[in-house]
């Protein structure tokens, strides 16, 4: 499902009866709704969350182990265009875990920018219990987020809840199972509120961050500073500050 509701845009895996389990047609489809939110200047912040009890519990092996997709592509390459969709995306990429995430449902929750947890949600990478190795850029993401920590998870499969997550590092915040619909549509409209262009800068300088050394870090921002004083958001930004009002960015 792919609805917006004001500035945020709400993509839900719809396949409750397989718990969001992601095959290529649900995995194609998410990124396409990934790269239409990337073109569409009235969304600001997108959410990506699950139907039903579940948020994702991962591949479904079922259509791991079948016929390859009429798009010739498998599995893992469509897995990867979406990872690096989310990653990419100029704009903040909410992951609201209300259930199970497992897999790839895991690694996609890690992907993402924020990481907001219902009371019930559990993670699980179980790829070893399948005999596999992380993927969906579990081994990129988890180190970062959870330092070595995060080892124990992928090596031993196992499920932990959202509490421990939080301990981990692995999410942001935990939000009763009773509100959490409305806690993360109030946080994401919150989000949306900020500068656009500014958000698109934060996220890409926090990417060149994990990769790059501080001199290089340094001269990119500052960069992006001056290209974003030259914005009217800036000049709003600084105009509602002084006349104690909220600001209304344009993106421009």
């Amino acid at each position: 499902m792919n609805e917006r509701q004001g500035r945020v845009r709400w993509l839900t895996l719809n396949r409750p009866e397989r718990k969001n389990a992601l095959d290529p047609d649900t995995t194609l489809a998410l990124t396409e709704a990934i790269a239409e939110s990337a073109q569409d200047e009235d969304t600001r912040v997108v959410v990506l969350t699950g139907a039903g009890s579940a948020f994702s519990s991962g591949a479904d092996l079922r259509s791991v182990s079948g016929s390859p997709h009429p798009s010739g592509k498998n599995m893992l390459d469509v897995v990867n265009e979406l990872i690096l969709g989310v990653w990419n995306l100029p704009k903040p990429v909410i992951a609201a875990v209300n259930g199970v995430a497992a897999g790839v449902g895991c690694s996609l929750t890690l992907a993402s920018d924020i990481r907001l947890a219902s009371s019930t949600a559990r993670f699980s990478l179980i790829f070893v219990q399948r005999g596999l190795t992380v993927d969906g850029g579990a081994s990129y993401f988890l180190p970062r987020l959870a330092g070595m920590r995060g080892m124990e998870m992928a090596l031993t499969g196992e499920v932990i809840d959202a509490e421990e997550a939080f301990r981990l590092g692995l999410i942001n915040r935990v939000i009763p199972e009773e509100t959490f619909r409305a806690g993360v549509s109030e946080y994401a409209q919150r989000l949306a509120k900020n500068a656009p262009l500014a958000l698109a800068a934060i996220k890409t300088s926090m990417h060149k961050a994990l990769g790059g050394n501080l001199a290089e870090v340094l001269t990119y921002e500052m960069a992006e500073q001056r290209r974003l004083t030259r914005s009217e958001d800036v000049r709003e930004g600084i105009a509602a500050f002084l006349e104690k009002r909220e600001p209304v960015y344009k993106g421009r």
